[in-house]
């Protein structure tokens, strides 16, 4: 056979293939054995609390959406934070998904950068009116503004506000700035106007909390405030880097600060690594792993 005519032909043999790849079905929204095996879940007695930077949801369309709900519904949590929501209508699709949930949409620019809300129904009662959104005049420091919402654990009945973070990215002064002059104002903002109340405060910080180095830390303002502030995984941020949130860097950005009314009562904090038990999941879900602390009265 002709030489050049043999590569040719493997040349198309392996187009032919590659084009034939079945691409993988959606996972069905309540298939929650599909995690099941890499997940400890919420329980009815604790109030469980996830954030999850859903990198621009949905990544993957339609099949994100139902990964997304099997996922937490695996998880099993009472509220959830979301960050980068790019799309309201696929949001409202995961919401209807989840029956006896309830989702709340916040579009910072509609873009790929919205934040979002679900409760769920049995465990949660939202206060009305109470959503709100802080600091949204200062582009420098909160390009994504904060998205605060007070809200009742029924099982406790905690009253809490929680505000759904998701800070400027990146290295660089400017941006390092950023993130130092919000930490320095929700300090402020907390200790002044949140003071007599319990907050939790989670979502993508977009840096490390482990150094003690003032210069390379933005948020040891809170960390040097222990009798007011915790970091709830703190301990996971200076733990092994397999088990940080952003794995692909390697690093540890998606937080969980939460004030002294509650800090006392957390029983643990655990980073969900998922992606063994679905191996399609940095293509589907995210390049972020959902963090969850679990907090008992």
């Amino acid at each position: 056979m002709n030489r050049g005519l043999a590569f040719g032909t493997a040349v198309l043999l392996i187009i032919n293939v590659s084009s034939c790849r079945k691409v993988p079905d959606p996972p069905s929204p309540d298939d929650t054995t599909l995690f099941a095996a890499c997940i400890i879940p919420g329980t009815s007695t604790s109030l469980d609390i996830v954030t999850f930077n859903v990198e621009g949801f949905p990544k993957a369309g339609y099949t994100s959406v139902t990964a997304l709900a099997a996922l937490l519904k695996t998880i099993d949590p009472d509220a959830v934070a979301l960050q980068e929501v790019a799309s309201e209508a696929d949001f409202n699709r995961l919401v209807k998904l989840m029956p006896g949930w309830t989702g709340i949409f916040y579009p910072i620019d509609n873009d790929d950068w919205n934040l979002a809300y679900l409760f769920k129904n049995s465990e949660i009662e939202v206060s009305q009116g109470s959503a709100g959104i802080l600091f949204e005049d200062d582009f420098f420091a909160f390009p994504r503004p904060p998205f605060e919402i007070m809200v009742s654990h029924k099982p406790s009945g905690t009253d809490l506000y929680l505000i759904n973070l998701h800070l400027k990215c990146c290295g660089g002064t400017d941006n390092e700035s950023s993130r130092r002059s919000a930490s320095r104002q929700l300090k402020e903002y907390l200790d002044v106007q949140r003071s007599e109340d319990a907050v939790v405060m989670l979502g993508d910080y977009n840096d490390e909390i482990a150094s003690e180095n003032e210069g390379e830390n933005p948020f040891l303002n809170f960390i040097n405030d222990p009798e007011g502030y915790l970091f709830s995984d703190l301990a996971i941020a200076k733990g092994s880097a397999l088990w940080w949130s952003y794995p692909s860097w390697p690093s540890h950005l998606d937080h969980i600060l939460i004030t002294d009314e509650l800090s006392r009562n957390i029983d643990t904090t655990m980073v969900v690594k998922a992606s063994p038990c679905y191996p399609d999941y940095a293509e589907v879900l995210s390049d972020h792993r959902p963090v969850m602390v679990r907090i008992v009265r």
